[in-house]
Parts: structure tokens; C-alpha cells; sequence
């Protein structure tokens, strides 16, 4: 009988950044080990700004705002990755992977996927090295980001989405904000519509 697969697997973080340059994704990175992407402004760029009550996060310019409260935002990520068809999407870590379990691990110390990620994880904690996952795993990111709006306390437990067949970027900010970049007005339209009507 073969082995059951990981639910997830980790990649380089080299290899990563030629997608990041397809699709017009750069690092800006903020001192210390923190580094945040972001997508390169031009007139094809619309950016979506998730937040509630209370979130000190601010928008990038321009931005379409739309207001949700934090136990509702993985769940909404969730059905966004779904609504897209997505067929990969890589989960990359504001500061290093070490942050973000140790934020995690108490509220997720019962998920069986987590968990088995966790056991394999020990050669990446101290890097960036994106988390690549498909559609049977975004319960899994969907348990994570749960995990970490509610546990996490600071910036660099904060994570960046991005796919490798889509323009569009999705930071999670663990005060209590989703700000998603995209280079479609087409795609943008979308994920409105969907927000939208998941809170309605």
C-alpha cells in the first residue's frame, strides 16, 4: 500500500521567486527577519481591504474596503481560494516559519493535518521556504489562519498567499486584516461579489 502523501509540502523559497517575478510580486522587507511582498502598483492593480472593529491595519491606497470581523476572515479566504479554482497556492511567512507554529500550536495541537505537518517541519522553521498546498488542503489553511487570528500577536506572524496560476496576492495580517492585491479587475469583481455575499 504506498504511503499516504503529506496534506502539504514545503518548497524553496529560491525557486519561489521566480513566480513572485511573473507575477510582478516584490519583496519589501522591514528590518529584523521581517519581510513583506507586495504587488507592483500600476493602473491594472486593485486592491480589496478585509477588516473589523478595532483593527489598527490601514489599506493600501485606494483600496475597496469592506468590513469583517476576524472570526470571519479565514473562512472568507477559504471560499475565495475555492471560488478562484485554485489549483496550487503557496503560503509564505512574514518572519520565519518558527513564529507562526509557536503562535499556533496551542489552538491547533488536535488538527490531525496540522500536526502532521508540524512532525516534518523541523528543517524550515528557521526559513521562509513556502508551504505549498491544493484544493483537499485548504481546510487546512482555512484551520491555520482561524489559528492565527486569533492566537497570533504580532507582524511577523503574519502571512502572504500567493498561486501559481493567478496575479493576485492575499496578506494576512494577524491584528485583524485580509488585504489582497490583484492585477485583474476581472478576478477583483469576483472576490467582491463573493465577500459580499458570504456576509450578507
Amino acid at each position: 500500500m504506498p504511503a499516504r502523501r503529506p496534506p502539504v509540502e514545503f518548497v524553496s523559497y529560491d525557486e519561489a521567486l521566480d513566480l513572485l517575478s511573473q507575477h510582478r510580486i516584490e519583496e519589501a522587507p522591514e528590518g529584523g527577519e521581517r519581510c513583506f511582498l507586495r504587488l507592483q502598483d500600476d493602473e491594472n492593480v486593485v486592491h480589496v481591504h478585509l477588516a473589523g472593529s478595532g483593527c489598527a491595519c490601514e489599506a493600501r491606497p485606494g483600496a475597496q474596503r469592506i468590513a469583517a470581523e476576524k472570526p470571519e476572515l479565514g473562512g472568507i479566504v477559504e471560499q475565495i481560494l475555492h471560488k478562484l479554482n485554485l489549483s496550487e497556492v503557496l503560503l509564505i511567512p512574514v518572519g520565519k516559519w518558527q513564529k507562526v507554529f509557536d503562535a499556533v500550536a496551542f489552538s491547533l495541537a488536535a488538527h490531525a493535518d496540522w500536526q502532521e505537518i508540524d512532525a516534518v517541519a523541523a528543517v524550515q522553521l528557521h526559513t521562509r521556504d513556502p508551504l505549498m498546498c491544493g484544493p483537499a488542503d485548504f481546510h487546512t489553511v482555512r484551520a491555520l489562519l482561524d489559528a492565527l487570528f486569533k492566537d497570533a500577536e504580532a507582524p511577523d506572524q503574519g502571512l502572504c498567499l500567493i498561486t501559481t496560476a493567478a496575479p493576485i496576492l492575499i496578506e494576512i495580517v494577524p491584528d485583524g486584516a485580509v488585504r489582497i492585491g490583484v492585477a485583474s479587475a476581472v478576478l477583483a469583481d469576483e472576490i467582491v461579489e463573493l465577500v459580499s455575499s458570504a456576509r450578507s
